[in-house]
């Protein structure tokens, strides 16, 4: 188990005063960063510039909001692997030690040079560190999209400043862009996110938002219509 103590800030809290979900998504980043870097095996594959972990799914709970100047504690564990993909679950804890949000994370292995997925060897998915996973309810991987009744949103472009280490947008960000098109005061108790395919900075990204009865669906299309990423609030 990987333990970080984070701070809030200003920079972290939207219109709202709320912090933002994408803000709660790269503190989880950041510990999940760390802990896979302490990994035998995964960390001395990603100091080689071998291989790189892409993230295929995420589930995000919010629980409580975090206060601002609030110490946080933020802890991570890879909980399974498959050889070509991992789970994990990370936690927010406040400073009265109670949890603010849950993250369950599934992350694929991709060599670095031709961004296909690669597994590791039997031995050295033995020598992986695991953890007992959070207790949190585990949602499937893929999410269901209805099938009529979207309308399309104003289309965005994928900036530079999105952009993470490995040249696509990063996973938080598509939190601030899913953000844009619900309502400023709705309380989300449940993101899930499913990766399909990276946008890289300079794409078109085209929503389309279909109303549910918990929530919404928004599906994330390139120029060419294929959906690149689906993102789902519960509210």
């Amino acid at each position: 188990m990987t333990e970080i103590k984070r701070e809030t800030y200003y920079s972290h809290f939207d219109i709202n005063s709320h912090m933002r979900r994408s803000a709660i998504i790269d503190f989880m980043q950041d510990c999940c960063t760390i802990s896979r870097s302490s990994d035998p095996v995964i960390g001395e594959l990603m100091r080689s510039g071998k291989a790189l972990l892409y993230v295929a799914y995420r589930q995000l709970d919010i629980i409580s909001q975090p206060r601002y100047r609030e110490e946080l504690t933020v802890r991570t564990g890879l909980f399974e692997s498959r050889r070509i993909y991992g789970r994990r679950t990370t936690e927010i804890l406040g400073a009265d030690g109670a949890v603010r949000a849950r993250s369950y994370l599934v992350s694929t292995l991709v060599n670095a040079e031709t961004r296909k997925p690669a597994g590791l060897t039997k031995e050295q998915n033995d020598r992986l560190e695991l953890c007992p996973q959070a207790e949190m309810e585990l949602t499937p991987r893929k999410i269901t999209v209805p099938e009529t009744g979207g309308r399309e949103a104003p289309a965005f472009t994928a900036l530079r400043c999105q952009a993470d280490t490995n040249g696509h947008i990063n996973n938080a960000r598509y939190a601030d862009l899913g953000d844009e098109l619900i309502p400023a005061d709705a309380e989300v108790k449940r993101m899930r996110f499913e990766y399909k395919s990276s946008f890289m900075p300079g794409d078109r990204i085209i929503p389309v938002v279909y109303d549910t009865d918990s929530g919404c669906v928004i599906t994330l299309s390139n120029d060419s219509g294929e959906v690149c990423a689906v993102v789902e609030y519960c509210f």
